[in-house]
């Protein structure tokens, strides 16, 4: 290719369109349901706690304390995957 014959180049990009606000809006359930969700993680924070003591004095786990812990984290990822679109699947409101 010849020097004297270099061109620049050229390149169009559409801008994006701008995020209406019902599209902001549409999500707010999120962040509503946060809410009683905060004292259910500070449950499951003090349920772990009673559980580490009870394994660390006793050398066994609680069924009861375990299964509930199982249970809620489950019940988070199933959430978490349907929030990242990983499914489309709604999982239950409640545990």
């Amino acid at each position: 290719m010849d020097s004297s014959t270099k061109t620049a180049l050229q390149l169009e990009v559409p801008y994006a369109e701008k995020v209406s606000r019902l599209f902001i809006f549409r999500f707010l359930w999120v962040y509503i349901l946060w809410i009683p969700m905060i004292p259910l993680v500070i449950w499951l924070g003090l349920v772990t706690f009673v559980q580490f003591w009870f394994m660390l004095l006793l050398g066994k786990r609680h069924k009861g304390m375990f299964d509930t812990t199982v249970r809620f984290l489950k019940w988070i990822m199933s959430w978490q995957t349907y929030l990242n679109a990983y499914t489309d699947a709604r999982p239950g409101l409640w545990w």
